[in-house]
Protein backbone atom coordinates (compact mmCIF):
# COMPACT_ATOMS: atom_id res chain seq x y z
CA UNK A 1 0.00 0.00 0.00
CA UNK A 2 2.75 2.61 0.74
CA UNK A 3 4.55 2.21 -2.50
CA UNK A 4 0.95 2.64 -4.21
CA UNK A 5 0.57 6.07 -2.16
CA UNK A 6 3.96 7.43 -2.77
CA UNK A 7 3.02 6.68 -6.53
CA UNK A 8 0.40 8.35 -6.12
CA UNK A 9 1.27 11.74 -4.26
CA UNK A 10 3.61 11.95 -6.90
CA UNK A 11 0.69 12.76 -9.46
CA UNK A 12 -1.52 14.27 -6.73
CA UNK A 13 -2.87 17.52 -6.38
CA UNK A 14 -3.34 18.94 -2.50
CA UNK A 15 -5.30 20.89 -0.66
CA UNK A 16 -6.20 22.62 3.22
CA UNK A 17 -2.57 22.39 4.88
CA UNK A 18 -3.09 22.40 8.87
CA UNK A 19 0.30 21.26 10.40
CA UNK A 20 1.61 20.55 7.56
CA UNK A 21 -0.52 17.84 6.29
CA UNK A 22 -2.73 18.03 3.70
CA UNK A 23 -5.98 16.32 1.67
CA UNK A 24 -4.17 15.31 -1.11
CA UNK A 25 -6.18 13.48 -4.25
CA UNK A 26 -4.27 11.46 -6.64
CA UNK A 27 -6.33 10.67 -9.26
CA UNK A 28 -3.98 9.79 -12.64
CA UNK A 29 -6.49 8.43 -15.11
CA UNK A 30 -3.59 6.27 -15.86
CA UNK A 31 -3.60 4.24 -12.94
CA UNK A 32 -5.84 1.55 -11.60
CA UNK A 33 -6.62 2.92 -8.32
CA UNK A 34 -7.68 7.10 -7.19
CA UNK A 35 -7.42 7.68 -3.85
CA UNK A 36 -7.85 10.45 -1.32
CA UNK A 37 -4.97 11.02 1.60
CA UNK A 38 -4.40 12.82 4.34
CA UNK A 39 -1.08 13.45 5.84
CA UNK A 40 2.22 15.27 5.41
CA UNK A 41 3.27 15.15 1.73
CA UNK A 42 6.58 13.80 0.42
CA UNK A 43 6.87 11.82 4.38
CA UNK A 44 5.58 8.71 6.30
CA UNK A 45 2.95 11.12 7.91
CA UNK A 46 -0.19 9.45 7.18
CA UNK A 47 -3.37 9.97 8.95
CA UNK A 48 -6.16 8.39 6.81
CA UNK A 49 -6.61 6.86 3.24
CA UNK A 50 -9.66 6.59 1.04
CA UNK A 51 -9.23 4.90 -2.09
CA UNK A 52 -10.57 2.52 -4.81
CA UNK A 53 -10.18 0.76 -8.13
CA UNK A 54 -11.64 2.96 -10.49
CA UNK A 55 -15.47 1.79 -11.36
CA UNK A 56 -16.10 -0.78 -8.63
CA UNK A 57 -18.04 1.14 -6.26
CA UNK A 58 -16.24 -0.05 -3.65
CA UNK A 59 -14.29 2.87 -1.23
CA UNK A 60 -11.51 1.34 1.52
CA UNK A 61 -10.96 2.98 4.39
CA UNK A 62 -7.30 2.85 5.78
CA UNK A 63 -5.35 4.65 8.81
CA UNK A 64 -2.69 3.80 11.07
CA UNK A 65 -3.52 3.43 15.42
CA UNK A 66 -0.87 2.74 17.78
CA UNK A 67 -2.31 -0.26 19.21
CA UNK A 68 -0.24 -3.29 18.18
CA UNK A 69 -1.48 -6.47 17.36
CA UNK A 70 1.78 -7.87 15.52
CA UNK A 71 3.55 -9.85 18.27
CA UNK A 72 6.13 -11.80 16.06
CA UNK A 73 7.33 -12.37 12.77
CA UNK A 74 7.00 -16.59 11.79
CA UNK A 75 8.57 -17.27 8.57
CA UNK A 76 8.22 -13.41 7.50
CA UNK A 77 4.48 -13.50 8.40
CA UNK A 78 3.52 -11.28 11.20
CA UNK A 79 1.22 -13.08 13.82
CA UNK A 80 -0.16 -12.39 16.83
CA UNK A 81 0.08 -13.13 20.25
CA UNK A 82 -1.46 -16.48 19.91
CA UNK A 83 -0.22 -17.55 16.79
CA UNK A 84 -2.57 -15.95 13.98
CA UNK A 85 -1.31 -15.21 10.52
CA UNK A 86 -1.97 -11.42 9.96
CA UNK A 87 -4.48 -9.87 8.46
CA UNK A 88 -6.76 -9.91 12.09
CA UNK A 89 -10.08 -9.52 11.76
CA UNK A 90 -11.28 -6.17 13.57
CA UNK A 91 -14.46 -4.05 13.62
CA UNK A 92 -13.98 -0.68 11.64
CA UNK A 93 -16.33 2.70 11.98
CA UNK A 94 -16.72 5.26 9.45
CA UNK A 95 -18.51 8.43 10.17
CA UNK A 96 -19.65 11.48 8.75
CA UNK A 97 -22.14 14.21 9.84
CA UNK A 98 -25.19 11.82 11.47
CA UNK A 99 -23.81 8.90 9.45
CA UNK A 100 -21.88 5.70 10.30
CA UNK A 101 -21.64 2.50 9.80
CA UNK A 102 -19.37 -0.06 11.77
CA UNK A 103 -17.71 -2.68 9.16
CA UNK A 104 -15.47 -5.97 9.17
CA UNK A 105 -12.30 -4.69 8.84
CA UNK A 106 -8.74 -5.67 9.10
CA UNK A 107 -5.44 -4.88 10.96
CA UNK A 108 -1.92 -5.45 9.89
CA UNK A 109 1.19 -4.64 11.27
CA UNK A 110 2.65 -1.36 10.54
CA UNK A 111 6.57 -1.86 10.24
CA UNK A 112 7.44 1.66 9.63
CA UNK A 113 5.45 2.96 13.68
CA UNK A 114 5.21 0.02 15.64
CA UNK A 115 1.36 0.01 15.55
CA UNK A 116 -1.39 -1.28 13.38
CA UNK A 117 -2.99 -0.24 9.89
CA UNK A 118 -6.63 -1.04 9.75
CA UNK A 119 -8.73 -0.88 6.92
CA UNK A 120 -12.14 -1.79 6.24
CA UNK A 121 -14.24 -1.46 2.64
CA UNK A 122 -17.36 0.51 1.95
CA UNK A 123 -20.08 0.43 -0.79
CA UNK A 124 -19.76 3.99 -2.87
CA UNK A 125 -23.90 3.43 -2.20
CA UNK A 126 -23.64 3.89 1.37
CA UNK A 127 -25.32 6.63 3.49
CA UNK A 128 -21.58 7.18 5.09
CA UNK A 129 -20.49 7.90 1.66
CA UNK A 130 -23.66 9.70 1.13
CA UNK A 131 -22.87 12.39 4.11
CA UNK A 132 -19.14 12.34 2.75
CA UNK A 133 -20.02 13.49 -0.15
CA UNK A 134 -21.88 16.58 1.09
CA UNK A 135 -19.67 17.13 4.16
CA UNK A 136 -16.37 16.00 3.02
CA UNK A 137 -16.23 14.72 6.40
CA UNK A 138 -14.98 11.48 7.44
CA UNK A 139 -13.72 10.26 11.15
CA UNK A 140 -12.22 6.64 11.43
CA UNK A 141 -12.25 4.93 14.23
CA UNK A 142 -10.92 1.23 15.55
CA UNK A 143 -9.20 -0.58 17.90
CA UNK A 144 -10.22 2.54 20.52
CA UNK A 145 -8.88 4.93 18.74
CA UNK A 146 -10.60 7.59 16.31
CA UNK A 147 -8.46 9.78 13.47
CA UNK A 148 -10.11 12.21 12.24
CA UNK A 149 -9.26 15.26 9.68
CA UNK A 150 -10.55 18.68 8.47
CA UNK A 151 -13.40 18.25 5.73
CA UNK A 152 -11.96 17.12 2.64
CA UNK A 153 -12.55 20.08 0.12
CA UNK A 154 -15.82 18.95 -2.10
CA UNK A 155 -14.04 19.70 -5.43
CA UNK A 156 -11.92 16.61 -4.36
CA UNK A 157 -14.56 14.48 -2.62
CA UNK A 158 -16.54 14.52 -6.46
CA UNK A 159 -14.07 13.91 -8.70
CA UNK A 160 -12.65 10.98 -6.18
CA UNK A 161 -16.12 9.05 -5.70
CA UNK A 162 -16.89 9.80 -9.39
CA UNK A 163 -14.16 7.84 -10.60
CA UNK A 164 -15.29 5.17 -7.66
CA UNK A 165 -18.26 4.73 -9.52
Amino acid sequence: MKLALALFLLTATAAQAQDGRVWTLANDKTLPEVALVYGAPNSDDLVMTLRCPRGTGQVTAAFLVEARLADRRENEVWVDKIGRPAPWPTSVTLASGLASATLRGQASADDLNGGSLLSAEVATRAPVIAAFKKTGVMTLTGLGETKSAPPVPLKQVRPFLSACR
